[in-house]
């Protein structure tokens, strides 16, 4: 007796032989399973064989519309094969839904999405397979690929964890771990997943890149400078070493070093943005602000939306004495619905500092709708600043009411305390007036002079028989 062979498509030889057969042998279970469903399958086949892969997609087409299984394998085959990822998935979908438990065709539709970048749709099949197949190492992976894409950092997290579980020291696996634990902020965590990987591939550029970009972000400093030394020496003048080594000369406070790296950036990209924006807070904290403002209008003509730079060029301005430039810059900022707390905290400081009380209290109130923080320093600086204007008024009620909510923030402000004082005596309220002095005295002593001149008694004319 000839063994039937163990291959269920015995039909890609000579279907004719097996159908005929099972013609002879109807109730064999093996020549059921062996025969090809559709005729048009075993023509498909011929041509795939010898190469004609549109002939053999051409041949397909009456059993893929019957949903055969064979026929959506070897369509989702041919498919991938020609490059046609979108086709190959479709059809992998298909035969998911006709075969539920198939053993591959959820996780050659995830593949087929990852390659198309369709991030969500591969995560879908790829669960789909991980649930099929728990000890598929790969399919974990590329679920983690996916979900690290869709932002579900944790989620991909957990599935590199799992596919490292099943096969330790994959290198994508520790890569893509390590990079979802970077974006959910656990830079240092990250780096110390790279460092191992870098002492036993020195020279892989991709992981010492990665490596070098998680000790900016972690920040620590000094592996900064070792790894930028490694990248240089595998990519003299790379760009991200020198952007790396800025950074960490900013964070040393080594301005001048890292003003030079950032123009050097500037210089060597100039439609970067990053460069220009971090020249100019090189030259604000140097004090240089008039510089400061045209770096930073560099980077705004890059990114006119870049929120940081518009209140950093206003703050530049403010500081170089040009306070109609920073209120203009400013009041553009607030012309927009979604302007933030910030943009008009600082625009009401600018009222302030001009005496215009009514503007101050205005933009204060603004900045409260915005949702301004009780914390946010501005914020307590602005109440203080509206505070002072409303004290010279003499509406000691509401200068009194700011000045407490500014102290809630400021508490050992010796100035604060001194003004709060006074408004609260202007409103008589001399034991609340004479706790705010005291602590304002244990704090600065030379405010002294100032609060003996305002317990001073004030001369009255002594008015007799109407004689002056």
């Amino acid at each position: 007796m000839i063994p039937l062979p163990a291959d269920s498509w015995l039909w890609i030889v000579d279907d004719e032989l097996v159908r005929s057969l099972f013609t002879a042998a109807p109730g064999h279970p093996g020549l059921a399973a062996r025969a090809a469903a559709e005729p048009a399958l075993v023509e498909a086949v011929r041509h795939w064989l010898r190469g004609q892969s549109a002939e053999a997609l051409s041949a397909l087409e009456p059993a893929l519309a019957k949903d055969d299984a064979d026929a959506l394998v070897l369509g989702a085959q041919l498919s991938f094969e020609t490059g046609d990822l979108a086709r190959a998935a479709a059809l992998y979908s298909r035969l998911a839904g006709c075969v539920p438990d198939h053993p591959f065709a959820a996780f050659n539709e995830g593949l087929c999405r990852l390659r198309l970048q369709q991030w969500a749709k591969a995560a879908e099949a790829l669960q789909r397979a991980v649930v099929l197949s728990p000890s598929h190492a790969e399919a974990w992976h590329l679920l983690g690929t996916s979900l690290l894409h869709l932002e579900r950092q944790a989620e991909a997290a957990s599935a590199f964890a799992q596919c490292l579980s099943l096969r330790p020291g994959y290198v994508p696996a520790i890569c893509g771990q390590a990079a979802a634990l970077q974006m959910q902020g656990k830079a240092a965590e990250a780096l110390a997943l790279y460092l191992p990987l870098l002492e036993a591939a020195p020279e892989r550029e991709e992981i010492l890149l990665n490596a070098l970009r998680a000790a900016v972000d972690a920040p620590d400093w000094p592996q900064v400078r070792r790894l930028a030394m490694r990248v240089n020496a595998l990519s003299p003048g790379s760009l991200l070493a020198k952007e790396a080594l800025a950074y960490a000369d900013f964070a040393e406070d080594r301005l001048e070093d890292a003003l030079a790296a950032f123009r050097d950036l500037a210089a060597a990209a100039p439609a970067f943005l990053e460069p220009w924006y971090q020249m100019g807070v090189c030259l604000f904290r140097l004090g240089r602000y008039t510089d400061a403002a045209g770096a930073f209008r560099s980077a705004l003509q890059l990114d006119s939306r870049r929120l940081e730079a518009r209140l950093a060029l206003a703050e530049s301005l403010r500081l170089a004495g040009r306070l109609e430039e920073a209120q203009a810059t400013l009041e553009a900022v607030v012309e927009s619905p979604e302007a933030p707390p910030a943009a008009w905290l600082r625009l009401g400081l600018l009222h302030a500092e001009a005496g215009r009380w009514k503007e101050a209290l205005r933009t204060l109130d603004n900045a409260l709708q915005k949702g301004a923080t009780e914390a946010d320093p501005d914020l307590a600086a602005l109440r203080a600043a509206t505070a002072a204007l409303l004290q010279d008024r003499e509406d000691y009620a509401r200068a009194a009411e700011l000045y407490q909510l500014a102290l809630a923030v400021r508490p050992e402000d010796p100035v604060l305390l001194f003004n709060y004082g006074s408004t609260l005596a202007s409103l008589e309220r001399m034991e609340e007036a004479q706790a705010a002095w005291k602590q304002a005295l244990e704090l600065d002593p030379s405010l002294a002079p100032a609060l003996i001149e305002a317990l001073e008694p004030q001369p009255v004319r002594n008015h007799s028989n109407g004689a002056a």
